[in-house]
């Protein structure tokens, strides 16, 4: 089942790391990542939103690789090819999976002028190792689908509290 949480920083910068941090321990097996977005709110009270997935133009590749694959056996590659990626495009600009972007723009408006948040949908964490690792950046959780012990975990991470890792799996 995917968790999601939400964790606003001072800064865009320390957003950024965090979110290179949740991307890390993705590499590293320790999260199962679904979606993340870093919501950014500035000083005239624009939110601006980076995707970790960019559907448009992935949808674009795949478009243009099957439809040229396609074009290939119809003896029209280039042609197939062309239309595939306009097709993949259009489709990945309208396709949106994972965390929905009125529900970011709402909470990142409540967040102060300057600050940014992380936003994670997750399957199968390693909680205590997460929260150890996204604890380096200190942050406050505002927004968590989770367990309230793991919410508790995460959030004495954040302020600095988590005193080491057991390696225990806790599971949402």
């Amino acid at each position: 089942m995917s968790q999601l949480f939400a964790i606003v920083y001072d800064t865009p910068d320390l957003a950024r790391r965090a979110a290179d941090e949740i991307r890390e321990l993705a590499r590293g097996h320790l999260l199962s990542l679904r979606d993340m977005v870093v919501a950014k709110r500035s000083a005239d009270g624009t939110v601006t939103l980076d995707q970790s997935v960019d559907l448009v133009s992935g949808g674009a590749l795949g478009g243009a690789f099957w439809s040229g694959l396609v074009g290939l056996l119809f003896m029209a590659p280039f042609t197939g090819t062309a239309g595939g990626a306009a097709a993949g495009t259009f489709n990945g600009w309208l396709a949106d999976y994972g965390i929905d972007d009125g529900f970011i723009r709402t909470i990142a408006m409540q967040m102060n002028p300057g600050r940014a948040a992380v936003f994670v949908l997750a399957d199968d964490m390693i909680v205590e190792k997460v929260a150890s690792a996204i604890g380096q950046v200190h942050g406050a959780l505002i927004f968590s689908s989770l367990t309230a012990n793991v919410d508790a975990v995460i959030s004495a991470a954040l302020c600095g509290v988590l005193q080491g890792s057991r390696d225990r799996d806790i599971r949402p």
